[in-house]
């Protein structure tokens, strides 16, 4: 039975489980309610220990203070980081539209958060988030009610019921500190997480050879049919030893189409491989004279325009010799050594191969390539990556952007750590690392994402989420100090009333995310 069959079946019967509860009365007898496909099992059973944990009123009044300052904070960069990208959405490549699944925060379904690591993120994230929501609560003197789990199929999170009336009526103070401890818990943990997986951990890494990690291997080149994987890390080639600094330069001499010995150090083994030198085509743009012509994914480019290619900055100076509608002659070697020789007329779209100079403009083929077919940056660089956020940052605009590549690691393939890199490091003194450091590593890093991106998400002044709760009683604690010949109706009904736009506003640019540049393309 294939994976598809086997998850039709378990939704099958889960909503097959929904309806017997439903149908049956037992839903009612056992306390179980629904929210839309969701299950809520809810259980008056841990309410005695809630109050035990918030009879330290002053810590949890103070910690309350403290999360008000962080939903400030935290709110403020969702929405400058919300408008950032909004500007960013039209000039984003069609082959680079993300899919709407890469927006959801769910494990399984987004491809870049494994299912293991991502329900432990979530589950830990969403349960402090709750029970912080109720240790407020009884530390103000706001009853909880009920707490209890939410399931979709799976448990999915966790959920306190504090007194409704009791909450609707308290002083706006008091409530902020409600619904701003739940985000602000999970910043928190966030921070600690990361402070361990940077410190204990990622500080005790190191690359056991100074040479460049494969971070990709093209499709149908000799270098994937030799077996090379990602993440293996290359020491030398024909005898020329490679290093962070040195990159692949010392070697961009050698005979397009030619193999060549490549040693690496692949699992934690050093291996050598026959590869073909030059550039390697690994991709084309579709409709584009590269693609209409026939040019495959895997072939090196031998000679353009008569010129030998041997490496980018010989391809680059002929392209950038051309212009647009001008035949140029190509001759190319397949990864089996055959020799393909093609007439290829450029077109006259933004060349991607080339530079433009002058406003002149050159020919189009329209290839994406590399060489060997390998793309390599220095090991020393993926290490640093993954033990300083800011690594290599010298400016505050590159502070900013280092910043933001150490959220995106696992978009990269750097979380979690993939196997076949953790086996070319040295972890915790030993070569490799051992299985246990890197599952502790792994894990910490995910419920630092995953806390982050929950309680920012959680900070935006939007209805239903916490910081639109937030916002509303925030202005109206404004209104109270700036418009003091008010009524308090009046201000409750201008606070909603900005809070709303503000909702509709947040609402808007999440959704262009995903349909923004879809619509550049129709």
């Amino acid at each position: 039975m294939d994976t598809y069959a086997i998850v039709a079946l378990i939704f099958i019967a889960y909503f097959a489980l929904l309806v017997f509860l439903w149908k049956s009365g037992l839903a009612k007898k056992w306390n179980i309610s629904f929210m839309g496909p969701m299950i809520l099992l809810r259980t008056e059973k841990g309410r005695g220990a809630i109050r035990r944990v918030a009879k330290a009123r002053r810590f949890w009044i103070i910690y309350g203070k403290i999360s008000r300052v962080l939903f400030l904070i935290g709110m403020t960069a969702m929405i400058v980081l919300l408008l950032w990208e909004s500007t960013l959405v039209l000039s984003i490549p069609k082959q680079s539209i993300p899919s709407p699944q890469t927006y959801l925060l769910l494990p399984g379904i987004n491809p870049f958060v494994p299912l293991g690591y991502g329900l432990l993120g979530i589950i830990v994230a969403v349960v402090l988030h709750e029970l912080a929501h109720g240790v407020l609560s009884e530390a103000q003197d706001i009853e909880v009610k009920s707490m209890g789990v939410l399931l979709f199929i799976v448990p999915v999170g966790a959920f306190v019921e504090p007194e409704q009336q009791q909450l609707e009526s308290v002083e706006p103070r008091k409530r902020i500190r409600v619904f701003g401890v739940g985000p602000g818990t999970n910043i928190i943990i966030a921070v600690v997480c990361a402070v361990l997986f940077l410190g204990p951990f990622m500080g005790s890494v190191t690359p056991m050879h100074d040479g460049l990690a494969v971070v990709s291997v093209g499709g149908n080149s000799s270098a994937s049919l030799a077996g090379i994987k990602p993440w293996s890390e290359i020491v030398s080639i024909n005898g020329t030893n490679l290093t962070s600094s040195s990159g692949l330069a010392p070697i961009g001499n050698l005979e397009p189409g030619l193999n060549y010995p490549v040693v690496l150090l692949q699992n934690g083994k050093y291996l050598t491989k026959q590869v073909q030198a030059g550039i390697v085509i690994t991709g084309t743009i579709s409709n584009s004279p590269a693609s209409l012509s026939g040019i495959q994914t895997g072939w090196v480019i031998e000679k353009m325009n008569n010129t030998v290619i041997y490496n980018q900055e010989t391809l680059s100076g002929v392209f950038n010799r051309t212009v647009p509608d001008q035949t140029v002659p190509f001759v190319f070697v397949a990864a089996n050594g055959t020799t393909i020789s093609k007439d290829v007329t450029l077109s006259s779209e933004k060349a991607v191969e080339g530079i433009t100079t002058g406003g002149r403009q050159i020919g189009f083929l329209g290839i994406y390539y590399s060489y060997m077919g390998l793309g390599a940056v220095p090991v020393s660089s993926v290490v640093g990556i993954l033990k300083d956020p800011f690594y290599g940052a010298t400016t505050p605009d590159s502070y900013i952007t280092s910043g933001l590549q150490f959220l995106v690691l696992p978009f990269a393939g750097l979380s979690p750590v993939p196997s076949a890199l953790a086996a070319n490091l040295n972890a915790g003194g030993i070569s490799g690392g051992s299985q246990l450091f890197w599952i502790a590593a792994n894990s910490l890093y995910w419920l630092f994402w995953i806390d982050l991106w929950v309680g920012l998400f959680n900070m935006l002044p939007a209805l239903p989420l916490d910081g639109g709760y937030l916002f509303k009683d925030n202005i109206r604690l404004l209104l109270k100090k700036t418009a003091k010949n008010g009524t308090e109706e009046g201000r409750e009904k201008l606070a909603r009333g900005i809070t709303n736009i503000f909702s509709v506003l947040v609402l808007f640019l999440i959704i262009w995310q995903i349909i923004g540049p879809r619509l550049l393309y129709l």
